[in-house]
């Protein structure tokens, strides 16, 4: 049976926040279930007690004496951060960690990162904010709700994630006017989406969880639990790895650690749609179909609430030929999210292939209007030119 619902961190994007409902789901009696420090323990799959301590921490922004060199040269002698970003960015460049192998599935700590010039961009965002602070910047992760895009390695569904990083300009607040964002490796990264600052601890976790689903898909079993354990002493109320041990639960047809693991999920993110589809579709194997319906109707919710569902359905639809559903859902999606360019843009790809040009010229422009990013709003200027 497929597993579903692995989530992993700047592989290409992040799960969106959903918007809540009044309604509790179901939750088992208390007791019935095995609580954190028995899903911690393994012993329900290697019959003993595993420690975290199996494998050495890993420092993610830790530097080494050539690292401490480049930072201290690019920020050298420049004054104010912003000069001293660009500066930076501009040595990267020259020294070729612009340039460095993406490698998706790749997430390795910054010092390795610098020397062997590839990874994912979990992997080049650390390697950035060490050298950044090394730089005397002061910088913070971000986690960004980009549309969640997903891929399968024919065993798992897997929801990616993705980081940036902010540069503080002042001492004023993180959402400060004139903060910088530094973002690797999203080509259609545009700046509109929403972005949250987060504490190291938070990468950390997501760090070894990334760490833990590489080692799970390798079967190296005892290695990923290992990183599992490391997540959530980093962070214990990081949903994801909550949901991935689920996940390997489950894969050792430990139903009732999995169902715990999900639920644990639930409290951390009371709105974490990848524990909600775990347990709909556990629930569903079970034979237990009110819960499953619970769940499954809790999902469609969310998806009815979310403006990037709708978005979805339309490049759907408009891919089967069907421009009058994708039209309907389209509009859906911008009425819940109106200065989303992307949608605009959706909107007039799809007048056009009904025919309506000027309708098509109209959205367009108001794609162009919404775009932040100025190659953005080039494109859309000479699309609007063509069409003029």
């Amino acid at each position: 049976m497929r597993a579903r619902g692995l989530a992993v961190v700047c592989w290409m994007g992040v799960a969106l926040a959903l918007a809540g409902c009044a309604a509790n789901l179901p939750v088992p009696r208390a007791g019935e279930l095995p609580n954190d420090t028995a899903l911690l323990s393994g012993e329900a799959i290697f019959d003993h007690p595993v420690s975290a301590d199996e494998l050495p921490d890993a420092d993610l922004r830790a530097l080494d004496g050539a690292m401490r060199e480049f930072g201290a040269t690019a920020g050298g002698g420049v004054g104010s951060p912003h000069a001293r970003v660009q500066r930076l960015l501009w040595e990267m460049r020259r020294n070729g960690l612009l340039a460095m192998d993406y490698e998706a599935a790749r997430t390795t700590p910054a010092i390795e990162t610098f020397h062997a010039r590839t990874g994912n961009c979990l992997a080049f965002t650390n390697l950035f904010v060490a050298l950044a602070r090394e730089a005397g910047l002061r910088v913070t992760y971000q986690l960004v709700d980009i549309p969640p895009m997903w891929s399968s390695d024919g065993e798992a569904l897997m929801l990616s994630q993705h980081v940036n990083v902010r540069i503080l300009r002042s001492g004023r607040s993180r959402g400060a006017r004139f903060d910088q964002v530094v973002d690797f490796n999203l080509p259609n990264y545009n700046g509109n989406y929403p972005q949250q600052p987060v504490a190291d601890h938070t990468i950390d976790a997501l760090f070894y969880n990334n760490l833990a689903v590489a080692a799970m898909q390798e079967s190296d079993h005892r290695t990923a639990f290992v990183y599992f354990l490391k997540a959530l002493r980093a962070d214990q109320d990081a949903a994801s790895a909550w949901a991935n041990l689920g996940v390997f639960y489950q894969r050792h047809a430990a139903d009732t650690h999995a169902e715990a693991a999900f639920h644990r999920s639930l409290r951390a993110d009371r709105h974490y749609k990848v524990a909600m589809s775990n347990l709909a579709r556990l629930y569903e194997r079970q034979g237990e179909t009110e819960l499953a319906l619970a769940y499954r109707e809790r999902i469609h919710r969310h998806q009815q609430r979310n403006p990037y569902y709708h978005f979805f359905q339309a490049e759907q639809a408009l891919a089967d030929g069907d421009s009058r559903q994708a039209l309907g859902a389209i509009n859906r999606a911008i009425r819940m999210r109106e200065a989303e360019h992307e949608f605009h843009f959706l909107r007039a790809r799809v007048l056009e292939s009904r025919g309506n040009s000027e309708a098509a010229r109209l959205s367009l422009a108001r794609a162009h209007e919404h775009a932040t990013f100025a190659g953005v709003r080039e494109a859309y200027r000479r699309k609007l030119d063509a069409l003029n």
